[in-house]
């Protein structure tokens, strides 16, 4: 089985960016020098558990997502939410579809 790398470094610093903190601050809120937020996390194509957690609590995102997203097995999911109404009432409905190599490619 093939694993398809990904680099957490430029992931992490993307995020950082599309959330608008500046290096000095993200640096501090994950306990690490801002002289070597560069070298210690936006370089790095891969982060201990521990640091990965905490990074993933400062930018409420799960990085860890992101391997389960990247796995290589020719699959495709899809979830949509579905609105359903009868006469006055209304429910939301969230729909997963997962399409394999023989199935529809979207």
């Amino acid at each position: 089985m093939k694993i398809e790398r990904i680099n957490l470094g430029e992931i992490i610093r993307a995020i950082v960016e599309e959330k608008g903190l500046t290096n000095a601050e993200f640096a501090r809120q994950i306990g690490v020098q801002r002289q070597n937020i560069v070298k210690t996390v936006f370089e790095k194509a891969s982060l201990d558990t521990n640091m990965l957690c905490t990074i993933s609590e400062v930018l409420d995102c799960n990085l860890f997502d992101y391997f389960k997203s990247n796995r290589t097995d020719d699959k495709t999911e899809l979830k949509a939410t579905i609105t359903i109404e009868m006469g006055k009432e209304k429910k939301d409905r969230t729909v997963r579809f997962v399409f394999g190599e023989n199935d529809i490619k979207l």
